[in-house]
């Protein structure tokens, strides 16, 4: 796992510049998705799916630790931004709405 610290942002959370694999579920969808995760703050996420998403789309999330030991975050995110990432792939941000585990 890579990650890096900006404290040079003007946000209320820090963001922290990590790889890791999450799960979405899109609206109405029975399965979940796996995506690639570039970053996380307390506020919000970005990863980066061959699925392409529409801004105020709201997602299940979960993001499990690679260590059992810390239990997995489990949210409800809403979709701000999504950004073509090449060959099929976007950039997706979203802000949590709410955080559930």
């Amino acid at each position: 796992m890579t990650m890096r610290l900006d404290y040079s942002e003007k946000r209320d959370f820090t963001r922290m510049e990590v790889e890791f694999m999450l799960d979405f579920r899109l609206p109405g969808a029975e399965e979940m998705q796996q995506a690639r995760g570039r970053d996380l703050s307390g506020g919000g996420v970005r990863f980066e799916t061959p699925r392409e998403m529409e801004p105020g789309m709201r997602l299940e999330i979960v993001i499990s630790p690679q260590e059992k030991l810390t239990p997995p975050l489990e949210a409800t995110a809403e979709v701000v931004r999504v950004e073509p990432a090449g060959e099929g792939h976007w950039v997706v941000s979203c802000r949590f709405l709410e955080i559930k585990g």
